[in-house]
Order: structure tokens, then C-alpha cells, then sequence
């Protein structure tokens, strides 16, 4: 493949872009490295591994999804001659990354806590340092100043190792159980130890650790702050880390450092929470470009704890999500919660267009409101209540985590006052005939384990618009959906995973096939889908 710039000026241009601005001696060692590098007859470690980094920056800026496969193949070929011939750290480092970016989050994670380990020794007793390459890093889903940091600190790294040692925590970091359990937050601590003076790394650090009811994440977000004075998004964490623990006077603190800096940013979404009162029933995060997003006011919330986080939700299918539905399209969305996929289809199918978010919790449902409210979003509608396949009423099972709200059946006489909420039940066929709808291109269910019963009251919609459908495999601990794939095949659906970066759909075709894919999505048989974006 041929790029309109050569290899040096394509990594140049990469590091202008990313905004990165080093030290005269880690522009000459870069500037070192790549004039050094044999482009068309790589040998060395250091050579393949900057081979692959072009590659790869090539295939992140190709439109043509296959041509971008070809640049990715042309870098993972470069990488596992390097580890063949020497084991080179930066090519396994990244390696983990190619794996990664391509939805395979486990297998990086545990290369790159295996890599990390084995990286150590020789990171810090050996004798001479091991050349440094160039570095790559995938843009990040929400703030390209964290990508513009984590850049400029490995490759101000005069040590080979030590640059691998910081990319393998930035995969570390990237795991989808950061937000979710213990590991996921060990690996952040790995994370601050190496890099102590990064503020995003704190603020993480800060928010996981609360997340997982350690308030010693207020340390953390204290020293992000230190780092990051300015930074909306730290400033909104301590707001709401002090309102989790009922201490308002110390929200109300850094809620008027917000209102104070918000005035010299009156224009930018990141500091509309700071116009809100301390107790407000609601905060406000900035999402998927021009959305403000109406949240729970709480670090409790996975939603509100990624979004400040990450600047965009963490799920590989969003990116599916985004590149299917069409301007004009009607998607319906089940367990909407705040909206992350409701507003993100929204943007999309524009006016013309039409999306149900449906989500039985109060809470969620007061934010879907406001943030159809506040964008003045009129072709969303917002169906308070639960899908299932029946009319009538239920009961919603309250968890700490309103992602984690599940309708429940059985015995609901021994349900404590408190612990649930009593919601009414539809069908979703009876819902498009309510709301007077003729075509459904698009369902997403994501019900805690409902989502069979709510497929049970779509056979109308099912039968007669077969929309694409997009569902949750694995909820909290349980295991595969396999009843929800049985009935969809039942129905002339082929399943498939989602493959990002790639855009490719990985057709499922057994029991084991679903296993480990939180997410999966049906497609009727009759169509041929492979390459989507």
C-alpha cells in the first residue's frame, strides 16, 4: 500500500495531530529512529516495530475498512516477526494494543499483564538501556488531551522497556473491568505507580476506587486536581464524590469552583453541570459530540462514572451502533437507562426519524426527560415502564448500580419496602401500535436478563418489520443468553459478535460461539452483512 507521505512525515504529522510537543532530546532521538529505519527491508526489532506503528496510523486514518485491514495485517506481521526475532518489548506492547482495538479486551489484558510481569527485571536492572522506538496509541473515545499525555510521556522514555512498561498500563487501563471489580482497579494502581504525575491516571484512579466504595478515591481525585487545575471533568468528580457522601456544604465548594471557571467557558458543554443547583436531581456530561447528556448525579452510576471518565460510553458495539442506523431510521431502545444508545441513535436518524427509549426506572427516566428537553430532541419519545410479554404491572429490583435494575418475578411478597420500584409492563407490540409506528429498522434490549420475555411481546414486530437487533448476552454474573439465541435463530436470525475497528461481523454458529461476548447482534438470515463501516 502507498501513503501520499512517506513513513518519517506520516509519524510527524500523527504527533501534530495528537498535539504532542516534546524535548529537543526526545525529538532527536524519534527523528534518530525513524531516519535509522530501513522502510521497505526491515531487520532490527526497533525497525519492525516502527514499520508497524506507520501501518498502523495508517489504517486508523483509512475510510475503506478493507483497505484497513490490510494496513493492520501489514503491522501485525511486522510485530510477530520482531517478537520472533528478539521478544522486543514495544512490539509485544503493542501487539496487545492491535488486540485490543479489535475487541479481543481479555486476551489484551491478560498479554499484557503477562508481558508487564516478564518486563520488570529487565526494565530495572539492566544494563545498557534497550533502544527506544516510536509509539503508537489509539485515539481515545473521548479526550484526546489523555492520548496527547500518555504520547508525550512515553516517548520523553529513553528506555525501550520503560516505554513498554507504560503501554501495557494503558492497555491495563483500557480493560472494561476497571469500573466493575477489584482487578480492574488493581491495574490502575499498577498505572499510578508508573505514571504519578498524570492527572487523568488519578482522576481514574480516583473514580474506580469510589465506584467500588473505597473512599480513599478521594485522595486521587484531590491529586488530579493538583495536576489538572482547570479540568471541568475533575472539578464535576469531587462535586459528586462529596454529594455520595451526603457532605454538601464540601459539593457545594467545588460546584462554585466549577461555576467560576464555567464563565470563561460559557460556550463549551464540559461545564454545563456547574450551572445546576447542589442538589439537583440530575448532572450533565457532554457526549457523542453535541449531545448534552442528562446523568444520574452520582459516581454510584457505571454511566456517569464512564462518561467523566472516558468522555464516551466503553462498549465495542457503540461503534456498530453508530455506523448502521441511517438519518430517517426508527429504533427502538429497551433498558434505555440514561441514554447512551437512545441519543446516540438520535443524532443519527435526525428529525425525520424517530426513537422509543423505553426504561422503567424513575430515575433514568427523569434524565432520558431532561436530555430530550435541554437538546430539544421532539423525535425521541420516552416510554417510562418496563418491556416484557405481557400488559399489566411488575416489579423493578433496586440495585446499587441503576444498570444493574432488574424486573423480577417469583416470590415479590418477601421484597422489602425500598428495594424495588413498581413500574407498569407492555408489550413492545402493543407500544408501536400505542405510539401509532409502521416500521421498526432497529431494536436494542439490554433488560437484565428480561430480554427474552420482551422478544416474547415483539412477534408482530418481529415478523413483520424484522429489524436488526442489537442484545445483551451476559448480565452481571450470569452466564450466556442461550435461550434468547435459540429463539432468535427460532426466527430466521443469524447471529454474529461485533468485530471494531475492523467493522466486521463474526458470525456466531454454536453454543460456545456466545460465550464471553457481552453483546451480541441478530440480523436476519435473508440479508448479507459483513463489512459495516
Amino acid at each position: 500500500m502507498e501513503s501520499s507521505f512517506s513513513p518519517p512525515d506520516c509519524y510527524w504529522k500523527y504527533l501534530e495531530k495528537a498535539s504532542v510537543h516534546l524535548e529537543a532530546e526526545a525529538l532527536s532521538r524519534i527523528a534518530a529512529s525513524l531516519e535509522g529505519t530501513s522502510w521497505d527491508d526491515p531487520t532490527s526489532a526497533v525497525e519492525l516495530n516502527n514499520v508497524a506503528v506507520v501501518a498502523l496510523i495508517e489504517a486508523e486514518q483509512c475510510e475503506d475498512s478493507s483497505v484497513r485491514g490490510i494496513y493492520l495485517d501489514m503491522a501485525l506481521e511486522a510485530l510477530h516477526k520482531a517478537v520472533e526475532v528478539s521478544g522486543y518489548p514495544l512490539c509485544l506492547a503493542h501487539l496487545a494494543i492491535v488486540v485490543g482495538m479489535t475487541g479481543e479486551t481479555v486476551q489484551a489484558m491478560e498479554s499484557a499483564f503477562s508481558a508487564f510481569i516478564n518486563t520488570l527485571q529487565p526494565a530495572y536492572a539492566s544494563e545498557p538501556l534497550t533502544p527506544p522506538g516510536i509509539v503508537y496509541l489509539p485515539p481515545g473515545k473521548g479526550w484526546m488531551e489523555s492520548r496527547h499525555e500518555k504520547l508525550t510521556q512515553i516517548l520523553q522514555t529513553e528506555d525501550g522497556y520503560a516505554q513498554a512498561l507504560l503501554l501495557f498500563s494503558e492497555v491495563l487501563c483500557n480493560s472494561v473491568l476497571v469500573f466493575y471489580n477489584l482487578a480492574g482497579l488493581r491495574f490502575l494502581h499498577l498505572a499510578a505507580q508508573l505514571s504519578p504525575q498524570s492527572g487523568f491516571v488519578n482522576l481514574k484512579l480516583g473514580i474506580s476506587s469510589l465506584s467500588n466504595q473505597q473512599w480513599e478515591g478521594l485522595l486521587y481525585l484531590h491529586r488530579a486536581r493538583k495536576l489538572l487545575p482547570e479540568c471541568g471533568k475533575i472539578l464535576q468528580a469531587l462535586y459528586l464524590a462529596y454529594r455520595d457522601l451526603g457532605q454538601l456544604d464540601s459539593a457545594g465548594l467545588w460546584l462554585s469552583r466549577g461555576r467560576d471557571l464555567s464563565s470563561h467557558n460559557s460556550v463549551s458543554l464540559d461545564w454545563k453541570w456547574a450551572e445546576l443547583e447542589v442538589n439537583s436531581l440530575v448532572s450533565y456530561v457532554p457526549f457523542d459530540q453535541q449531545v448534552l447528556l442528562a446523568v444520574e448525579p452520582s459516581l454510584r452510576s457505571i454511566v456517569t462514572s464512564v462518561l467523566i471518565t472516558e468522555g464516551d460510553w466503553f462498549e465495542k458495539e457503540m461503534e456498530f451502533w453508530r455506523s448502521w442506523i441511517k438519518p430517517g431510521m426508527t429504533v427502538i431502545d429497551v433498558g434505555a437507562n440514561v441514554g447512551v444508545y437512545t441519543f446516540s441513535a438520535a443524532s443519527r436518524v435526525g428529525n425525520q426519524g424517530c426513537v422509543l427509549a423505553v426504561e422503567p426506572f424513575s430515575g433514568c427516566v427523569r434524565c432520558l426527560q431532561e436530555t430530550c428537553r435541554i437538546n430539544q430532541l421532539s423525535w425521541v419519545k420516552v416510554c417510562a415502564g418496563a418491556a416484557s410479554d405481557r400488559n399489566g404491572t411488575a416489579r423493578l429490583a433496586l440495585q446499587a448500580a441503576n444498570e444493574l435494575n432488574e424486573i423480577v418475578e417469583g416470590d415479590e411478597e418477601a421484597m422489602k419496602a425500598g428495594t424495588f420500584e413498581e413500574v407498569i409492563c407492555f408489550t413492545l407490540d402493543s407500544l408501536i401500535e400505542r405510539e401509532k409506528v409502521n416500521q421498526v429498522h432497529v431494536l436494542k434490549i439490554d433488560a437484565e436478563g428480561h430480554e427474552l420475555k420482551v422478544l416474547e411481546g415483539s412477534n408482530r414486530i418481529l415478523t413483520a418489520f424484522s429489524p436488526c437487533i442489537m442484545y445483551e448476552n451476559i448480565a452481571g454474573s450470569k452466564g450466556s443468553n442461550v435461550a434468547v439465541a435459540d429463539f432468535l435463530i427460532s426466527q430466521g436470525y443469524q447471529l454474529f459478535c461485533y468485530q471494531p475497528f475492523l467493522g466486521e461481523l463474526i458470525p456466531i454458529n454454536s453454543h460456545e460461539d456466545l460465550q464471553g461476548n457481552l453483546n451480541l447482534i441478530a440480523m436476519p438470515q435473508r440479508r448479507n452483512f459483513a463489512k459495516l463501516i
